[in-house]
């Protein structure tokens, strides 16, 4: 990282509600918190998806680095600290993978979100829950250089509650964490499916945002 002379984006120097660095959308959104019904109350994010830290994403996911996955998610627990969004060993707080479909970790050999989860998990003290499950439905076709996601249209029932996810989630606040942020139909998904088991906050934290 001291190498490719990339450094972390400074805490709320984007838009909390989306994440991107300036949003004509959400303007006003600084610093402040979204409308939890369209997806997570914020997000935050390491930087942009470009650049260095793009390369690293990709490298992360695709070529099983595992080391440098576990650098980025000690780094988004760091964020997530210094942006107020969880407090250290916060006893109500829990980190939730965004997961893939099995068939596609096994053949990667990595699990990217779980990575990123378990390090900022050592970061914050914060527990990991993995409380979602997800279908391949559509076309979820993997495409170089870029976060495969089918359309909003297509993530209706994609993600499933795991055993005992309700009882361990009823009343938390849950942050959901993933890699990379592109239309947000995903993290919008997931959020929903963490509110129907009743996590009473949802936020999410990713490594970049496709801008």
């Amino acid at each position: 990282m001291r190498a490719a002379a990339w450094r972390h984006d400074r805490p709320w120097s984007w838009c909390a509600r989306c994440g991107s660095a300036a949003c004509a959308g959400c303007q006003g959104g600084l610093a402040g918190a979204g409308r939890e019904e369209d997806g997570p109350a914020t997000v935050v994010r390491l930087g942009a998806h470009d650049g260095a830290l793009r390369r690293w994403v990709i490298d992360v996911k695709h070529a099983r680095w595992e080391a440098m996955g576990e650098r980025l998610g000690a780094l988004i627990g760091e964020q997530l600290l210094a942006c107020g969004v969880v407090s250290r060993s916060d006893p109500r707080a829990s980190l939730v993978p965004v997961p893939m479909p099995w068939l596609r970790a096994h053949a990667r050999g990595i699990d990217h979100s779980a990575v990123l989860a378990a390090a900022a998990s050592r970061a914050t003290g914060a527990c990991v829950v993995g409380a979602l499950g997800q279908r391949l439905v559509g076309t979820q076709v993997d495409r170089a250089g870029r976060d495969s996601r089918v359309a909003p249209g297509e993530a209706r029932a994609r993600f499933i509650p795991r055993p005992r996810a309700r009882r361990v989630l009823a009343g938390m606040h849950a942050v959901l964490v993933d890699d990379v942020r592109t239309t947000g139909a995903t993290l919008a998904e997931s959020a929903r499916a963490l509110r129907f088991l009743g996590a009473a906050r949802v936020d999410a934290a990713v490594v970049s945002v496709a801008e």
